[in-house]
């Protein structure tokens, strides 16, 4: 039997990452119904987003619309920029999709 795969939906939002106490900003390349890939904007430390841990992130739907999703980091690729910061790309399971993420997803 073949899996099939969710339908990811490309997208240019930008995000907010967070990851205990500490904010990152980010933009969301794409999102399906369980999952995200996400990008940093590049920062001088290194972000404690390894795989396994649980974030959230909050992106704006609509001017009055704020979503936050619970992930958890499936993958992490960390490179180095030529200004000597490190940018994140990431791929996310969201934990519990909710039921304004489902609706803002399908009016994508």
């Amino acid at each position: 039997m073949r899996k099939v795969l969710p339908v990811r939906v490309p997208v240019y939002i930008d995000t907010e990452i967070i990851s205990g106490q500490k904010n990152f900003a980010g933009m969301i390349g794409n999102l399906s119904g369980d999952g995200a890939f996400v990008e940093t904007i590049p920062t001088k430390t290194v972000t404690p987003f390894l795989p396994g841990k649980t974030i959230d992130l909050r992106f704006s739907a609509s001017p009055k619309n704020t979503i936050t999703l619970s992930c958890k980091v499936i993958w992490l690729y960390t490179k180095k920029d030529e200004l000597g910061g490190f940018a994140n790309s990431m791929g996310l399971k969201i934990m519990a999709p909710t039921g304004p993420y489902k609706k803002f997803l399908q009016s994508l």
